[in-house]
């Protein structure tokens, strides 16, 4: 189909052909009102002109819109416009000079003019095909076939015994003929555009076009009438019928241009769903050929007669031909489709003989349809044994439930499943079995599923192991964990016990210090042998033990010191916690002495935030006030050395910021070590 800018269709099919009927019933209606009167005849000797010209308005639109849109339909409209323009002078000349007596000139012109058009909307009609052709050719002399029969059998019984003994010579004989024949062969134009399946344009138009021609058949008819016996009733007939033509061509530009589709396939599958009425219209042809041959008989044989049964006569002949040619294509084609069928199938049957995985099919039951023969090697169950047995009476009772209920939303929802469970086996035993199952419809109805099985025994085993062997080596770090704690806390107990029999004051607190930076090691240990990760620990109740072990060692009644903490959901590895943990100790410990003498209230600010890869933290004091940042860069003493030595061991910085106490803002990375295993 040629691809059109408007998206969606404006106009649909069926409302615009009855649209089309009900103009043409009004416009026939009219006349009948003011019959056999001037008014009347007035209006049937315009209506014919004017429904050409806006027929030919029409088409020289659509051909200016091809041109700007969609040059490859360019040729065909313009050989069609110029089709109904010629057909449109014929008719001007016809109104012009038609009351004009004995101007036979006149007539021989127009109708000249009216032959001359038929070629050129037989070439443009054509010219909507497109390379590669794929036309239908028995369908189409099926359809001339009938056509030309039918013309036959309505010539020579209804029109022929009236014109043979009125017609003055047979040169108007011949012309009306030849109209009618020109009819045919553009209907069949027509035909042969609708059935390609490579057209450029969609079925819409080319339907509207074929109705307009059938009308114009009976309109030459009704004219052949005329001519020979001049009526008033067949001159309302042909001029309504050749108007309708017109119109219907008018309404086919309009259907392109307004990108009007139809889809024959609802059509078409009623068609076919309807055997009666498709076994009825298989034979329309051969009982059209017969009738026309039974004219020989029931009416004087004429030459043109016998000629037109011969046409036919050759026509179903190369029908047949056709028909056995493409028979005979068709037993080709089915014959090498059965030998690549016989040869997949062959394929088929030694892939999955040899292969690992289980392909099976089921029913909506779950009753087995096809078991491939690697059952032998993965169940040791041959196929046919499996063959008419339910899945389920396979399945371990504990996983049968989980399965049930996998397989039926599966099937609901129309998607894959993967599947773990316990299959049986031979042995009576079972074995685990991974399956994925693909759910199968026809025609929206469920209708089973097909199984891709793959035995994963040895794969469950092997995670069983390793689960173990991971819970085994959890509780050996906890364990391990729980010990250096253990360890940790001993050493701060003889740091403690040791202080006692000092008697200097300044080398009691040293002992002091040592025992809190221990204690403070201690307690990540502790939260790693309590947290259920053991890479990482919770930093803020980290921190939040540790100030309370700080505050209450250095102010045992708790309450003059505040804690302002501010450290949220950040989880620290062991080898970042660690000088995290002894850098706030120093630098509280450092406030808890110096910023707060005499007892004095305070508090103490700890807040911790993640910036992109960087973490950051404050630890701050509204106290005095003791430390500047050039303290900091030249300092002798071992608690702020130690948090320097820290700060570079964490690749981060330090940073002593002014105002009323003391406030540190430390930047550093998380350390990632390398594993040790």
């Amino acid at each position: 189909m040629v691809e059109r800018l408007a998206s969606k269709s404006t106009i649909r099919f069926k409302p615009l052909i009855f649209v089309t009927m009900i103009i043409i019933l009004v416009l026939a209606v009219f006349p009948l009102l003011f019959w056999n009167t001037a008014t009347s005849l007035t209006y049937m000797t315009i209506l014919m002109p004017l429904s050409s010209f806006l027929t030919l308005s029409l088409f020289v639109y659509t051909s200016w819109w091809s041109y700007n849109h969609d040059k490859t339909i360019f040729r065909a409209w313009t050989l069609l416009t110029m089709g109904i323009g010629l057909y449109f002078g014929a008719d001007l000349l016809y109104f012009i000079f038609e009351n004009i007596n004995n101007i036979t000139a006149i007539y021989t012109i127009a109708n000249t003019i009216y032959l001359l058009s038929y070629p050129l909307m037989i070439g443009g009609i054509l010219s909507f095909l497109r390379e590669p052709y794929k036309i239908r050719i028995k369908a189409l002399l099926d359809v001339f076939i009938v056509m030309l029969a039918s013309f036959f059998i309505v010539w020579f019984l209804l029109v022929w015994p009236v014109m043979k003994s009125s017609y003055p010579d047979y040169v108007s004989i011949i012309i009306s003929i030849t109209y009618l024949f020109l009819d045919l062969i553009l209907l069949t134009a027509y035909l042969t555009v609708l059935l390609d399946e490579n057209r450029k344009i969609t079925e819409a138009p080319l339907i509207l076009l074929s109705l307009g021609i059938f009308f114009q058949i009976f309109a030459d008819m009704f004219y052949a009438y005329h001519a020979v016996e001049p009526t008033l009733i067949y001159e309302w007939l042909f001029t309504i019928l050749f108007t309708s033509n017109a119109i219907f061509a008018s309404v086919a530009a309009v259907s392109f241009l307004k990108n009007v589709d139809i889809d024959l396939r609802s059509w078409i599958s009623y068609y076919k769903e309807s055997r009666f009425r498709n076994e009825w219209i298989s034979y329309l042809p051969l009982v059209l050929v017969l009738f026309t041959y039974s004219l020989l008989i029931i009416t004087t044989p004429d030459k043109a007669l016998i000629w037109g049964v011969g046409i036919i006569v050759v026509l179903v002949v190369v029908r047949e031909i056709v028909s056995l040619n493409e028979i005979k294509k068709a037993q080709m084609v089915l014959k090498r489709n059965k030998e690549l069928i016989a040869s997949r199938e062959e394929q088929l049957s030694f892939i999955t003989t040899n292969m690992l995985d289980l392909i099976t099919e089921s029913d909506e039951n779950g009753v087995f349809k096809y078991v491939s023969p690697s059952s032998n090697q993965l169940l040791n169950i041959p196929p046919e044994n499996l063959l008419g047995e339910s899945l389920y009476q396979y399945i371990h009772p504990q996983d049968l439930e989980k399965v049930t209920e996998s397989l039926k939303s599966s099937a609901k929802l129309g998607s894959s499943v993967r599947l773990r469970y316990r299959h049986k086996n031979s042995q009576d035993g079972y074995m685990w079995m991974e399956t994925i199952g693909k759910p199968v419809y026809e025609n929206n109805e469920f209708k089973g599923f097909i199984y891709s099985n793959r035995d994963i025994t040895e794969q469950k085993k092997a995670e069983k192991f390793v689960k173990d062997s991971l819970n085994e080596k959890e509780t050996l770090l906890r364990e391990i964990h729980h010990r250096v704690n253990n360890n940790l806390q001993i050493i701060s107990s003889l740091l403690s016990l040791q202080s006692r029999n000092l008697v200097d004051e300044k080398d009691r607190e040293l002992f002091t210090e040592s025992q809190n930076r221990v204690r403070s090691m201690a307690m990540i240990h502790e939260k790693l042998y309590q947290s259920e990760n053991l890479s990482s620990i919770k930093f803020s109740d980290y921190v939040k033990t540790l100030l309370d072990t700080l505050i209450y060692d250095a102010s045992p009644n708790l309450s003059n010191i505040n804690i302002d903490l501010d450290v949220g959901d950040i989880e620290l590895n062991l080898e970042t916690s660690v000088p995290c943990g002894l850098i706030i100790n120093e630098l509280v410990s450092n406030s808890l002495k110096h910023a707060f003498p005499k007892g004095s209230e305070g508090t103490i600010t700890i807040k911790m935030r993640a910036e992109n890869d960087k973490y950051v933290f404050f630890v701050s004091d509204d106290g005095v006030g003791c430390v500047q940042q050039g303290d900091m860069e030249n300092n002798s003493k071992l608690g702020l050395n130690l948090v320097n030595s820290l700060i570079k061991q964490l690749d981060g910085t330090i940073e002593v910021l002014e105002g009323q106490g003391t406030a540190y803002k430390i930047t550093f990375h998380e350390l990632e070590y390398p594993k040790r295993i």
